[in-house]
């Protein structure tokens, strides 16, 4: 392409280019490029970064995730190759073993992806407004959909739906040039993009009606239009979208039985809703009364909704094709008892398109009004002035939103200000407990106890909120986001809300921090335990919340997180009710039946211990450390033949079992038998590091011994 060519693509599309620019300075304003935090799901950078398969050779691109389609996921994939590809070039990461050691340059990555689909949205609701209607229709949709406050919110989030709605948008244009021309290509691309979409998300598959209704359209008549159904185009299309799909998604052949799980689960999500989602209030209203005035303003939802009005009652073929889309949509979602804000994204284009018809339509109507009046002298001037008011009125209450989302997004996080608060005064390697959405920190520098969070039949979730589980931590962070959600329906969640209070009156609280209006982040509460609420033994009531519970594998975590703890704390009556719980409905679990003997053992309960340590030997007799502390649970009970034959099994099975030597060399000092001892000591000490302070230990003993035998 020459120059020339290049300077009139420019002039022809400048108003374009203007628009695309602002729309990337609207989405990278304030946002904190040095240090990002990740305050949402993110689902799409951590399902991605698996595939890398860190640890191990090769790739794995099985998600072992179908809650979502994986398109999203491989397109997150391939930027992070781009980016390490890049990196690698310039030196900054000599090999893969030095690449995503920090997750910011990932998370902006991320972050970029978003914002470049959130762009060429754009481009194309510029494309198809001049090709539903006109240039400036296209123009005037583009720059409402580049100050549209969802818009720009969810390219700041880590999502799948913008990618959705993208991939939304090019399938309505492919849909529309269906109507239009009728051609193979157009069919084509249209099932091609309605499968990417589909691929994306799985409401993306519901294109397909209005692609249908498009060929329908086509034909004067209903009966003329259902002879039509058999067009080879059609159904060409449609295979091949059925094939790009899973092209996209082999694994959900590939692995059926995970497909089915994790989309049941999805199912039952939409079908209960999710902890917050009020069941007495409409989901219609939630979507027509709260997220659409927001994202498109009182003004644009009137000029969208008149816009759509006037395509049906003049029964404009091409209009009403574009209107089928986010109407079919809307109907849709507003069955379901799952609600939320991101829900929505992909038919804004359309109504914003539609907004952008209805300002001209307003426009021209004033026009007829002024000439009729007759004062048609300056018509063209008072048409010009109504254009701008009608525009500002439709663009007015989306952008101050946006602005106002980009003010606020320059504060700080409650999250990160409680964060930084936890770093300076809580030391390394205490235990807290978190419930849903708090602070995230390594694992490595604090134990971190997780309260569990069941989105979809919260009530499930009750036996874990109670305060007596986490009395031997050191610190507890409570939020306004599951809080908040229960008080909302307190009948319902009655079983939670003494948690909060127990919290308030018997707990110290030693940081707050709450959001100041707009400002990110729920409302944060650490605490700490007093003395007057430690106990030495759990309440028997904690447990009888359990039974019955179908949430089995979560209870059997939780509970392990609670032993760890107690254990840490030295609470071994705590862990010894725990550990017998557990092992009643893991009675082969032999990790928890010998962790029960050592609970016992070291709380002097030796009997008890060698009962637990019998049983594990029975399932399994090549375990060198049960023989071992078996021998000195033997000793301790005054058995030194049996303890000296466990002792000798547990070396016998570990040439380097320290445990039995131990026990060896303490028998055979108890009892007097020297030349034993002298041999155990021998064969320990062939087993040691030459230069360790123990080895030098165990020589001066033998040589001493050795001394003592030639007297």
């Amino acid at each position: 392409m020459n120059t020339s060519a290049i300077l009139k693509l420019y002039r022809e599309h400048k108003a374009l280019l203007l628009i695309l620019a602002g729309g990337v300075i609207f989405r990278l304003w304030q946002i904190n490029w040095g240090l990002p935090e990740l305050f949402e799901e993110a689902t799409p950078l951590t399902i991605s970064w698996k595939f890398w398969n860190w640890g191990k050779s090769g790739f794995d691109f099985n998600p072992h995730f179908f809650n979502y389609p994986a398109l999203t996921f491989y397109i997150h994939f391939l930027a992070q190759a781009v980016y390490y590809l890049f990196g690698n070039l310039i030196g900054i990461y000599p090999g893969l073993s030095s690449f995503g050691t920090s997750p910011v340059p990932l998370i902006i990555t991320a972050r970029f992806v978003d914002m470049l689909f959130d762009i060429l949205t754009i481009m194309v609701v510029y494309r198809i407004g001049c090709e539903v209607w006109d240039k400036k229709t296209g123009i005037i949709a583009a720059v409402l959909l580049a100050v549209n406050p969802l818009h720009i919110y969810l390219a700041h989030q880590i999502q799948v739906d913008t990618i959705l709605t993208f991939f939304c948008a090019v399938s309505v244009l492919h849909i529309i040039r269906v109507y239009k021309d009728g051609r193979t290509k157009s069919y084509l691309l249209a099932g091609l993009f309605i499968a990417l979409a589909a691929a994306s998300k799985y409401t993306g598959a519901f294109l397909l009606v209005p692609f249908f209704g498009a060929h329908l359209l086509r034909s004067g008549t209903l009966r003329a239009s259902l002879n039509t159904l058999n067009h080879p185009p059609l159904y060409t299309s449609v295979l091949l979208g059925v094939f790009v799909f899973f092209l996209m998604n082999p694994f959900i052949l590939l692995n059926p039985a995970e497909f089915q799980q994790d989309f049941s689960y999805e199912q039952a999500h939409i079908a209960a809703g999710h902890l917050g989602v009020v069941a007495s209030k409409s989901t219609f209203d939630f979507y027509f009364f709260n997220i659409l005035p927001g994202a498109l303003g009182a003004a644009g939802i009137i000029l969208a909704l008149g816009a759509m009005a006037y395509s049906i009652y003049k029964r404009i073929k091409g209009e009403i094709t574009l209107a089928l889309f986010p109407i079919l949509y809307l109907i849709i979602i507003s069955t379901w008892e799952m609600r939320a804000d991101r829900y929505i994204l992909p038919i804004i284009p359309v109504f914003v398109l539609f907004t952008a018809a209805g300002i001209i339509h307003a426009t021209k109507f004033l026009f007829k009004r002024i000439r009729k009046s007759g004062e048609s002298q300056n018509a063209v001037r008072e048409m010009s002035i109504g254009f701008i008011i009608i525009t500002f009125l439709a663009a007015i209450q989306p952008a101050y939103g946006s602005l106002k989302y980009l003010k606020l997004l320059g504060l700080p996080d409650t999250r990160s200000i409680t964060k930084n608060w936890i770093l300076k005064n809580i030391p390394p390697h205490s235990t807290l407990v978190s419930g849903p959405y708090g602070v995230e920190f390594p694992d490595s520098l604090y134990r971190i106890i997780r309260i569990p969070f069941i989105a979809v039949q919260s009530e499930l979730a009750a036996p874990f909120y109670d305060t007596r589980w986490y009395v031997d931590a050191d610190l507890l962070i409570a939020s306004s986001f599951d809080r908040d959600r229960y008080a909302m329906e307190p009948e319902r969640y009655r079983e939670f809300l003494p948690y909060y209070d127990s919290l308030n009156q018997r707990w110290k609280i030693v940081f707050e921090s709450t959001p100041t209006e707009g400002q990110g982040g729920p409302s944060l509460f650490l605490y700490s335990p007093p003395d007057s609420v430690r106990r030495k033994i759990f309440d028997l009531s904690l447990f009888e919340r359990l039974d019955g519970n179908p949430e089995s594998t979560r209870i059997s975590n939780f509970l392990k997180d609670i032993n760890s703890l107690v254990i840490d704390k030295n609470q071994l009556e705590k862990s010894e009710q725990i550990l017998k719980l557990l092992l009643m409905n893991e009675n082969t679990n032999l990790k928890i039946r010998n962790q029960l003997a050592r609970v016992l053992y070291d709380q002097g309960k030796y009997t008890a211990a060698l009962v637990q340590l019998q049983n594990s030997v029975q399932m399994d007799k090549n375990q060198p450390e049960v023989f071992a502390l078996a021998g000195k649970a033997l000793m301790k009970t005054d058995h030194p033949g049996e303890a000296e034959a466990a002792l000798s099994t547990a070396v016998n099975l570990d040439s380097r079992n320290e445990s039995g030597y131990e026990g060896l060399i303490e028998l055979y000092t108890r009892t007097g038998n020297d030349q034993k001892l002298l041999d155990v000591l021998k064969r320990y000490y062939a087993t040691l590091y030459p230069q360790s302070q123990e080895s030098r230990n165990i020589r001066n003993r033998i040589d001493s011994l050795q001394s003592f035998l030639k007297k």
